[in-house]
């Protein structure tokens, strides 16, 4: 079994989240689907300065200004 930590032939490390998969389970919703993982974006590997919940933190855009 090879070592997540060390870096595979290709030289990229595993993504711990799905395991090498690229697919997830989630269970928002209240039921269970499998979904792309949002950190190495299917690939199965960790991409370098890859920010999985960037979005969540940007401040949502605020809505046209309809009452001019």
């Amino acid at each position: 079994m090879a070592d997540d930590a060390n870096p595979s032939s290709d030289g990229g490390k595993t993504c711990p989240p799905c395991r090498g998969t690229g697919r997830i389970v989630s269970h928002l919703g209240g039921s269970a689907s499998t979904v792309t993982c949002p950190w190495c974006e299917g690939t199965g590997r960790v991409l370098a300065d890859h920010d999985a919940q960037a979005a969540r933190r940007r401040p949502p855009a605020e809505p046209p200004d309809d009452a001019a």
